[in-house]
């Protein structure tokens, strides 16, 4: 939230039983505060920060005979409330691939093979935007690249527990610019490897880092024979991707992968391996010495400027805000970045 206390939706009872409990935890008081509870219960939820600040929640299971819970919700900040989007129902798949657009609505990039728009003012309302060439892309990932521009990558048609499938996972990936008058998926470059269950971080020059997954069709509670060690970084002014350093462990199913705010990237767990963590070092770290920040706000305002002091003003030729990450499952659902005007000032810049 952007007070800075996180806010929690759904849970667990056991598998494919929800609750339908929500909270916020402070990290200042570390203390949990109980918020009333959702429609109901939701296993697997996705949850998205919305541009106001409200919550917006979607899917999970309620339990195995009632299916998902088809009515998203938005949880009000400023009121404490919940209002439910009750005309605009739809079964859908565990944690979709869910962004804010540049309309204000908010977009389904998958893993459905439909990608749609979802009105969150009022009681809702979808409307369908375009299929994707692949198909479903179940334990793939996503991210919003640019504005209005979104990368999906990876994933299997096969069902998410599914324990019969025999298809290897894709190594396409596709990108839509919502920000265009007819929005189309088009082709990108492959990946080196096909993979599923991996994770996909955005970085602060724009490129997109893969890490982790595998490259076959088991189970996800089960250990990998073909694990993807190997992560990528996919270049959006090429299109292309470009093997990088390799994980020492595999790193699938409930493993997580965030940026973090001094520039690496935080890698850990995997449901079938020991507790552990790695930490990446992307190329950008190895170009010199880094730009300094010598001040900058504790706060700012949507569309004012704002002043941030450096030594090396002349030198820099690009600035960029990423959001904190909100991660699980192979999907952040945070995740955004801004490329900010700005302009060269005495001892810094204004953005």
């Amino acid at each position: 939230l952007s007070d800075g206390r996180l806010f929690v939706a759904g849970g667990h009872v056991q598998s494919y039983f929800g609750v339908p409990d929500a909270y916020t935890y402070s990290p200042s008081t570390n203390k949990w505060t109980r918020l009333p509870d959702m429609n109901a219960p939701r296993w697997y939820p996705t949850v998205t920060t919305l541009s106001n600040g409200d919550l917006f929640v979607i899917s999970g299971q309620i339990e195995t005979t009632k299916g998902m819970n088809a009515e998203p919700q938005v949880w009000q900040v400023a009121s404490a409330s919940w209002r439910n989007l009750s005309t605009a129902h739809l079964i859908l798949p565990y944690y979709p691939y869910i962004s804010v657009a540049p309309n204000g609505d908010v977009f389904m990039a998958g893993p459905n093979k439909l990608a749609r728009y979802l009105s969150v003012s009022g009681t809702g309302a979808w409307r369908s935007v375009a299929s994707n060439n692949y198909g479903n892309r179940n334990w793939g990932s996503s991210v919003m690249y640019g504005n209005g521009k979104v990368l999906v990558m990876g994933g299997s048609p096969c069902g998410f527990y599914t324990t019969t499938c025999t298809t290897p996972p894709t190594r396409t990936a596709e990108i839509i610019d919502l920000t265009s008058l007819n929005p189309s998926w088009k082709y990108t470059g492959s990946m080196n490897y096909g993979r599923r269950l991996h994770n996909a971080t955005l970085l602060p020059d724009g490129q997109v880092l893969v890490t982790g997954g595998t490259r076959g069709s088991e189970d996800p509670n089960t250990d990998s024979k073909s694990p993807a060690y190997a992560s990528e970084m996919w270049d959006p002014a090429t299109g292309t991707w470009s093997p990088m350093a390799s994980f020492a462990v595999f790193r699938g199913y409930h493993s997580t992968a965030l940026l973090l705010p001094d520039g690496r990237v935080f890698s850990g767990g995997g449901q079938t391996v020991a507790a552990s963590v790695e930490i990446y070092s992307p190329p950008y770290l190895f170009k010199g010495a880094r730009p300094k920040i010598s001040s900058a706000p504790a706060n700012i305002d949507y569309g004012k400027s704002f002043f941030v002091g450096t030594p090396d003003a002349a030198s820099i030729t690009k600035v960029s805000m990423i959001a904190l990450s909100s991660v699980t499952h192979g999907f952040n659902m945070t995740q955004r970045i801004s490329l900010p005007a700005f302009a060269q000032a005495n001892d810094g810049f204004n953005v």
